[in-house]
């Protein structure tokens, strides 16, 4: 099957950058997926299913479908990012994307209005947003190259058989798509060339290509937001920059704010993530490291964990990180200092 890809992708992608593009990347990468997709399915079946639970819980959920939370009554603009007034969108500047983590450069609102969970992503040549709603789950990546786009891990749960693609049109702008199966749906990615120099992917549970297709024509390029965090990191070590913005809006009585995250690093390939969530009704923890003002606590090796009423902050020196120690995780995080409301986006 993968021949009859290799061809098939050759031929549907030829005319995005004007010329001949090798498909092999794509098809390794579809291939090596539906390895990954497979290995992960026979680990969950054989023993892995509590462990596996708990990670998603904290990173992705993988189901096609789901149910909005109860008490969801929060207006439809509670999932979007605050306006970011003077930035251009990616079709005026397409070399900007993915460079300046404190700005996404498209915009969904007509695809997320209907969601109940929003994470916005920017930084690290990568803007993304990823929804989840009664109909279903969908993310959407903005990369300056396809070998972008091809290096991110699929989120979205498949049968890792990705079918040949077809040619397809987005806001008349080829491009191609193709399906995954996935139970009893079909998991369809469209990817294209909203301008020259710029490489979008949306991947969405759907009928069929032309209900994929549909859902890609409505993102749009000509404006931007701001990537916001409630909270400030103040206190980094010597050449430390911010790399990435991500944050997690939902419809809940507790209120819009359900996560966000800052990664920071440096010219070394140093980077470490700090991660702020909301428990609300959470005690103080004991704690016996000093971080600044607040009180810290080891979590295994890795992380540093922190209680600054109402969240939990977490510092992760591995697995989100590598390179800091200990004591520069102390540092980053005596310098959080958080946001007075944190059901206001347009605060942050």
């Amino acid at each position: 099957m993968f021949s009859d890809l290799d061809q098939q992708l050759a031929t549907t992608l030829k005319h995005h950058a004007g010329g001949n593009i090798d498909p092999a990347p794509i098809v390794e990468h579809a291939r090596r997926r539906g390895h990954r997709l497979r290995l992960r399915r026979r680990w969950l079946i054989t023993g892995g299913t509590a462990a596996a639970c708990a990670f998603l819980a904290t990173a992705v959920t993988v189901v096609p479908a789901g149910r909005a939370p109860d008490g969801a009554t929060m207006p439809a603009t509670a999932l979007v990012l605050p306006d970011a007034p003077g930035e251009p969108g990616a079709i005026a500047r397409p070399e900007v994307v993915g460079t300046d983590p404190g700005v996404v450069h498209f915009t969904t609102d007509s695809l997320v209005g209907d969601a109940w969970s929003a994470t916005w992503s920017a930084g690290r040549g990568v803007e993304s947003v990823e929804f989840r709603g009664t109909a279903g789950q969908a993310r959407f990546v903005l990369a300056r190259s396809a070998a972008t786009l091809d290096g991110l891990q699929q989120t979205l749960s498949s049968a890792g058989r990705p079918q040949p693609p077809t040619d397809v049109r987005v806001g008349g702008r080829p491009g191609v798509a193709w399906f995954d199966p996935s139970g009893d749906k079909k998991l369809w990615f469209v990817r294209w060339q909203p301008v020259d120099g710029l490489w979008a992917q949306l991947d969405i549970y759907a009928t069929g290509h032309d209900e994929a297709t549909d859902a890609a024509s409505r993102v749009r390029f000509d404006g931007a937001h701001r990537c916001v965090v409630p909270f400030r990191l103040q206190s980094l070590p010597p050449g430390g920059r911010l790399l990435e913005c991500s944050v997690t809006l939902d419809r809940s009585e507790r209120g819009s704010f359900d996560q966000a995250s800052l990664v920071i690093g440096d010219e070394s390939g140093r980077w470490l993530t700090v991660r702020a969530q909301p428990v609300p009704g959470r005690d103080p923890m004991a704690a016996d490291l000093v971080a600044g003002p607040y009180r810290a606590r080891r979590q295994g090796s890795d992380v540093l964990e922190m209680f600054v009423k109402p969240c939990v902050v977490e510092a992760f020196l591995k697995g989100w990180g590598n390179g800091y120690t200990e004591s520069e995780g102390l540092t980053v995080l005596s310098g959080y200092q958080p946001a007075l409301d944190l059901d206001r986006p347009d605060t942050w």
